[in-house]
């Protein structure tokens, strides 16, 4: 338990370095069994994680690691994993180039670039919800297929789930490299599409419907 602990603060400190979040913004889950997830908690410092700060959420919200403050997201989190049952990792954050298409109310478009569509597929948009509320979490959890690799929160941020850790990082980080791309391909006049058999061929490569 103490590695996984390990591996969810080592994927916070990078989701920090790598400007993904900031200090007090964002929060990490890993699935361990059916019925308990590892989960980041509040009023830490996320640039800075241990595995003794990482608490255990059992799926009916009960913590059972109570020396530690729950995220204020856990339901969102929680939910997921009882509606979803094959996602194991979650990491929601706020990145910058990506916050900004949320804060705009616009999609991201990830059929510029053959890497960011097979990697993060086409982003589903979560409807705004209060932040920690159970409103939110069934807008995130609702809006959500077995294809949807991120989710685009109004107003909020992002969340991206993977079957582990790195895959979920992977994702977040390209989906916010995509979303720089979309703001900066404006500048030279917009870009070309790969076309629907392109996305298509891509799609079931990596195994989603085409």
């Amino acid at each position: 338990m103490e590695k996984l602990k390990q591996e969810v603060a080592d994927c916070m400190n990078r989701l920090y370095r790598q400007g993904l979040t900031t200090t007090s913004g964002g929060n990490i889950s890993l699935r361990i069994s059916g019925e308990r997830i590892l989960l980041t908690p509040s009023a830490t410092d996320k640039g800075n994680m241990s595995a003794d700060e990482i608490a255990e959420i059992g799926l009916d919200g009960t913590n059972h690691t109570p020396h530690l403050k729950p995220s204020i997201e856990t339901s969102m989190h929680t939910e997921i994993y009882k509606r979803h049952p094959h996602v194991q990792a979650i990491i929601h954050a706020h990145p910058p180039m990506a916050s900004t298409f949320v804060a705009a109310r616009k999609p991201i478009n990830t059929r510029l670039i053959a890497e960011a569509y097979a990697i993060v597929g086409e982003p589903q948009y979560a409807p705004y919800e209060l932040m920690g509320s159970v409103a939110l979490a069934g807008s995130v959890a609702g809006c959500m297929n077995k294809d949807t690799l991120c989710v685009l929160m109004e107003n909020h941020g992002v969340l991206c789930i993977g079957d582990t850790l790195l895959q979920a990082f992977d994702r977040i980080e390209v989906l916010e490299n995509i979303a720089k791309i979309n703001l900066e391909i404006g500048k030279i006049g917009g870009g070309v599409e790969l076309t629907a058999e392109q996305l298509r061929e891509i799609a079931q490569m990596m195994g989603r419907d085409g």
